[in-house]
């Protein structure tokens, strides 16, 4: 089983799902991902988020270390074995997409 395609993949299904871009480099078995908001010309608006993913393919573990721009924001462990895991971080990134979408509107 090859861990990083799945993970990446369902990561990827989320970010589309809620239109954004999601670019990943593999890089020294680190991946470095980047989840970005482009405009209405296809330039990069924002990078909501970004993350290292550190993937052991053999014990089926990993971690991914979250970034926004005031700079590392949490760090999330995996286990392919326990599914909770991963639906943790899918969690995660979706409620940090989601959030900017919530605050629309004056500040109180």
């Amino acid at each position: 089983m090859n861990i990083k395609k799945l993970l990446l993949s369902q990561i990827e299904k989320v970010v589309f799902d809620l239109r954004y871009d999601f670019l990943y480099e593999d890089e020294y078995g680190e991946l470095l991902c980047q989840v970005i908001q482009r405009d209405s010309s296809g330039s990069i608006e924002s990078t909501p988020i970004s993350f290292h993913l550190r993937i052991n393919e053999e014990k089926g573990t990993g971690q991914l270390i979250y970034y926004q721009a005031q700079g590392e924001v949490k760090r999330q462990s995996f286990d392919i074995e326990n599914p909770d895991t991963i639906l943790a971080i899918l969690t995660f990134i979706t409620g940090v997409l989601e959030s900017p979408q919530k605050n629309v509107g004056p500040e109180s």
